[in-house]
């Protein structure tokens, strides 16, 4: 087979798997617009890069917020299980935490490391990286892929370009949503971007005293048009609203929506306590305060809090009149808040919308409208949950974009 050119558009995580897969066969070039590679993947996982996660590819599937069908051949191709396998094979250290929703983090905490290992394969795998350029514009005659155009007006010409350039979250890191720009001008469609992993803006005045309070294993409960939508996790009551774990997730299934109006999200703090069992709690010892009885139930600053917003701090449990009573297991059973809006796609981990996968061939990631164009990553119309299943599908569309057929 004649080695083809293959020009890589993005040095991120699916660009780099492309630019490595297709190097076995092909003479490749990477095109980065940093003065590194990366740079987001830099930020995944708080610092301490979260690679994959551990679960069985078919739960993959019910992590992927939009089009999960699409992601059916790439998944397949390269697994969650295949590149802990390539990782192996390079003898890096990685760590699985179980105990903490099976992802998987480098050992170092570091994700400088894994950067440097990607860095090392692509310099043996003899792929050019071309620095501090900017791909303008794509090359295309009579719907056939030529090439690309650069920000300094020159022209790389190569048999295959494949796409790998992110959505519009984290612009800082050279993902600014530019190359949207160029797709369309070649009839490509792009869907609606929309901030996905994102914090959430709450009308509700009191959530401000709650600034700074952590809270585990929250359920979050929201309707949208008839669908139910259920999310547990972690969270952190802010000066805006609420963030952590279990909030971006929700962010994901909610965003859409959100453009037709407020939605009311419902919070439940002690999801293994029924009412009757907090109402016991509650009324234990008459002749403690309330907020005695409580003790230990949740976070003590949570409570004070919420005791204070129904005015029984020195309430004794005797005293306590049944209607604050269901007030009170209320705001701990079903706190209702009201969702403003999420907060901007630059403070999103990921984008939500990009380039529509029905214009995409799902098993070889080729462009349906331009042949020898491929896609890869976040520039898809494709997002998931946390957890390190948008990095595997940034890793998994990446190697079957930089497959050769």
């Amino acid at each position: 087979m004649d080695k083809k050119k293959v020009i890589v558009v993005g040095a991120g995580p699916a660009g780099i798997m492309a630019a490595l897969n297709a190097a076995k066969n092909n003479d490749v070039i990477l095109i980065e617009r940093n003065n590194e590679i990366g740079k987001k993947l830099k930020l995944t996982g708080g610092g301490r890069c979260n690679i994959t996660n551990k679960r069985d590819i078919e739960e993959f599937f019910n992590r992927v917020v939009n089009n999960s069908k699409f992601l059916y051949s790439s998944f397949y191709n390269f697994t969650n299980e295949d590149l802990l396998a390539y990782l192996d094979e390079c003898n890096f250290e990685y760590k699985v935490e179980y105990d903490n929703h099976n992802k998987v983090y480098t050992s170092s905490d570091k994700a400088e490391d894994f950067i440097e290992l990607l860095k090392n394969n692509l310099a043996k795998a003899k792929v050019k990286i071309l620095y501090n350029k900017q791909v303008t514009d794509l090359i295309v005659e009579d719907s056939i892929i030529k090439g690309v155009v650069t920000d300094d007006n020159n022209k790389i010409y190569g048999d295959k370009v494949i796409i790998t350039t992110g959505g519009k979250s984290f612009p800082v890191t050279g993902s600014d949503g530019s190359m949207f720009e160029v797709l369309e001008r070649h009839g490509h469609k792009i869907n609606q971007l929309y901030p996905a992993l994102v914090p959430l803006v709450i009308k509700e005045e009191f959530v401000k005293r709650l600034q700074g309070i952590s809270m585990k294993d929250v359920v979050f409960r929201a309707k949208v048009k008839k669908k139910k939508i259920e999310v547990t996790g972690d969270m952190i009551f802010t000066h805006f609203g609420i963030s952590g774990p279990g909030v971006l997730i929700l962010s994901s299934y909610i965003n859409k929506a959100l453009e037709n109006g407020e939605i009311e999200v419902t919070l439940d703090f002690l999801r293994d306590k029924s009412k009757e069992e907090i109402s016991a709690l509650i009324r234990s010892n008459p002749n403690k305060t309330v907020l005695n009885n409580m003790k230990g139930l949740l976070t003590q600053s949570f409570l004070k809090e919420i005791i204070e917003n129904l005015g029984l701090t020195t309430t004794k449990a005797a005293e306590l009149k049944k209607a604050d009573e269901m007030k009170l297991i209320e705001f701990i059973k079903e706190m209702k808040l009201t969702v403003r809006e999420t907060l901007s796609i630059k403070a999103a981990q990921v984008t939500s919308g990009g380039v529509a996968v029905k214009e995409i061939d799902a098993s070889t990631m080729e462009s349906k409208l331009i042949q020898g164009l491929y896609f890869a990553g976040e520039v898809i119309d494709v997002d998931a949950e946390t957890g390190g299943f948008n990095l595997q599908i940034a890793f998994s569309t990446g190697t079957l974009a930089g497959s050769d057929y």
